[in-house]
């Protein structure tokens, strides 16, 4: 697999669960709690999307 640059996702959603879709371009949902994004996400018809939490601190971070 390529390597993805989540740089804009860890500027923009710093300290959040997020919900991604498979390709990890697009976030579907978002919160402080996995359960918000999740939420989110299957809100918006996505049945079950990558989740992760994006780290305050932006260091070597692998998906």
């Amino acid at each position: 697999m390529k390597a993805l640059d989540m740089t804009p996702v860890i500027k923009k959603y710093s300290g959040f669960f997020v919900a991604l879709s498979y390709d990890r371009k697009k976030v579907l949902g978002k919160g402080y709690t996995p359960e918000k994004a999740l939420k989110e996400a299957r809100e918006k018809g996505f049945k079950d999307p990558i989740l992760t939490k994006i780290p305050v601190k932006n260091s070597l971070y692998l998906l």
